[in-house]
Formats: structure tokens, C-alpha cells, sequence
């Protein structure tokens, strides 16, 4: 924690892009960062859009069993937020002179931004290894081609030498988002008992001592002040407990390994088609087309079918009727189609055409 949390592992690595001048392949001579820009411009995208999927080339970190987000970006400097805010009145009076310019941090060079969110058991750095070498073994040359741009990763041609690189590059995720519980999560709670009365018997201890030595003297001033040490002692360790509490991660949500987050995509399109192809069946037929449903779509089975990782949509977006019993949602010459006899005959309210993908 803060890298781990949830049962995901959120990696942010800062990677600095070379300064000097870049031959290419061809002779051509250019800037290091332009040839990252080049380089991430031709990185397929996930397929999560219509202009993507007309591509059909997925991203390569679809490749992985285990991404859940993944992201490349290019930091050529730091956002300058203007002055720091100061009282008008002050300044007048006692300066600084608003005129002169003030200094103002700058990046030495531009840097690659790579952020990730993938399945992991734990913070240990086997679990990033792992996935790193999971990355090279499946996307090494598109990794490659982005890399050679950056500072120190020329001659590295193996997983071992990967993951080094990245560890070096790494910095700690001071703000992970992991949204996959629905319920408050069953969190340990500290013991109230345990953290406020060491506290209070230490102060009640450094009272007790101060008011005997106020009227007998002797050594009730030094148990007193022992009594405040004590007192402090115990403040420091009941604050150590909750802070080291609070970093302790969450624990994983269930289903929210990707695997199970890409069934349930699969079974959400799957089971809305089937609900809008079902309307207007009897009982019998009804059942029927569920045991149908539930034979051909396997929802306990994460092996499949299931959605492909790094697209938006993995059916068709056309009504799929769960069997030959309905008729098609719309006729031939775009008027609704006849209602199936129970409707017709009043059990089932009548539905109005709609327009467009349901």
C-alpha cells in the first residue's frame, strides 16, 4: 500500500527520454521524443470505439492476462500555476517586486509516462516481476521500439533486463482507485478499549502525582513527571496503530480479477439481448429459452465464452433472440412485428417500436 490495494497492483513508472539526436533506421537524423511520438502514434489502441473497431487491430496489452488499464504519455515539462498567492497588501508594502520573475521548476528532460492497473496477490515485487515478464514475453518489440527512446535502455534485450529498468524507473502510486466492491468491505476494526485507555491511565496516574506533590512534596513530582512521559508514550503508540491501520490494503473484491470482470461484460450484453428478445413469452417457452441461455453462455465457466480483453463490446449489436419460438423485433418494412397471442390477447402490456441500438 499505497502501489497495492484490492487485490490490483497500480504501477506508475517515470521514465526519462534521451536529449541527444537520434539516428534512425533510414540515416534520418531527429529528436529522441519525436521518435516516441512516432512510436506510441502507431501503438494500436483498444478497440473501444467504432472508428477503432473499423481498425480490428488491438492493443497489445491485450495480450496479457492480467492488465486491467494501461496508459502511455509523454511529460515534456511541468504546468507552470503562476505566483504563489500572496496578500496584495504585503506585497505592496514589503515586496516581493511583482515584476521580477520568480524561479519556476522545469523538467531537464522530457519523460515517459506508464501507469497500469493489473491482478496481483500482494505488494511484494515478485508479483510486479511477474508481470512485467509477462508484458516482455508477449509485447517485447512494441515495448522495444518505445523504449530505445529513453535514457539507459539501449542493450536490453531480455525479460531480467526489463523489469530492471522499470523497478529503476518506478514510483510509488500515492493515490490508487479500486472500484470493484459494491459493499463495504469486511475491514478489522481497531479496539477502542485498547487504544484510549493506556492514554487515560497515564494521564489519571501524572494528575493523581501532581496533586500529592502540590501538597506533600517528595518524589510526586518526578512519578508525575514519568506520568506525562508515559502519557505521550502511549498518545504515539495508539497514533502508530491507526496510521499503520490505515496503509494496510484493502482486500480483494470478489470477482474483480479480470478474467471475472470480462465474463460479467460478457454475460451483461448477452443477458440484456436475451431480455429484450424475451418479451412476450409464455411461462413455458420462457423457461425454456433460459435453460437455453444458460447451456450456450456457461456463466460459472470463465474460460468461455466470455469477452476478449480490449474491447468495448463482444456481441454483435443486433437483437439475438434466445430461440426459433420469437419472432424478429422489427418486420421488413420497418413496422413493429404481430404480437405473440398472450399479448395480443391482453396478458402482457403492448410495446412501442423503438429507434436505434437497444
Amino acid at each position: 500500500m499505497p502501489n497495492f490495494d484490492g487485490g490490483h497492483y497500480f504501477l506508475t513508472v517515470l521514465v526519462p527520454v534521451r536529449t541527444d539526436v537520434l539516428v534512425t533506421d533510414d540515416g534520418q537524423t531527429c529528436s529522441p521524443v519525436s521518435a516516441l511520438h512516432r512510436a506510441l502514434l502507431v501503438l494500436p489502441t483498444a478497440l473501444q470505439s467504432p472508428e477503432t473497431e473499423l481498425i480490428g487491430i488491438n492493443s497489445p496489452f491485450a495480450r496479457a492476462t492480467r492488465t486491467h488499464f494501461a496508459r502511455f504519455a509523454i511529460l515534456t515539462d511541468v504546468v507552470f500555476n503562476g505566483r504563489n498567492a500572496r496578500n496584495a497588501l504585503q506585497v505592496a508594502l514589503r515586496g516581493p517586486n511583482p515584476v521580477i520573475a520568480e524561479p519556476v521548476d522545469r523538467l531537464p528532460c522530457p519523460y515517459l509516462v506508464f501507469v497500469a492497473d493489473f491482478d496481483a496477490r500482494s505488494d511484494d515485487e515478485s508479483e510486479l516481476r511477474s508481470y512485467l515478464d509477462e508484458l516482455w514475453r508477449t509485447m517485447s518489440r512494441e515495448l522495444t521500439s518505445i523504449l530505445d527512446t529513453c535514457e539507459g535502455f539501449k542493450g536490453i534485450a531480455d525479460s531480467r533486463g526489463f523489469q530492471d529498468y522499470v523497478l529503476r524507473c518506478q514510483i510509488e502510486t500515492t493515490m490508487p482507485f479500486n472500484d470493484y466492491w459494491t459493499e463495504s468491505p469486511p475491514l478489522p476494526s481497531l479496539s477502542v478499549e485498547a487504544l484510549i485507555w493506556p492514554p487515560i491511565a497515564a494521564a489519571a496516574v501524572t494528575a493523581l502525582a501532581v496533586l500529592l506533590g502540590l501538597f506533600h512534596g517528595g518524589p510526586w513530582f518526578g512519578i508525575a513527571a514519568l506520568g506525562l512521559a508515559a502519557l505521550a508514550a502511549s498518545l504515539f503508540v495508539a497514533y502508530r496503530r491507526v496510521m499503520r491501520r490505515g496503509q494496510e490494503p484493502f482486500p480483494t473484491a470478489p470477482d474483480s480479477d479480470l478474467s471475472s470482470v470480462l465474463k460479467a461484460l460478457y454475460l451483461q450484453q448477452a443477458f440484456t439481448r436475451f431480455a429484450i428478445a424475451g418479451q412476450g413469452l409464455d411461462d413455458a417457452a420462457l423457461h425454456a429459452a433460459f435453460g437455453k441461455f444458460l447451456a450456450e453462455h456457461r456463466p460459472a465457466d470463465l474460460t468461455g465464452p466470455t469477452q476478449a480483453a480490449g474491447v468495448v463490446r463482444s456481441i454483435a449489436p443486433k437483437p439475438v433472440a434466445p430461440g426459433p419460438l420469437l419472432p424478429p423485433l422489427e418486420g421488413d418494412d420497418g413496422e413493429p412485428p404481430p404480437l405473440p397471442p398472450a399479448a395480443a390477447a391482453g396478458a402482457l402490456p403492448k410495446l412501442e417500436p423503438t429507434q436505434g441500438e437497444p
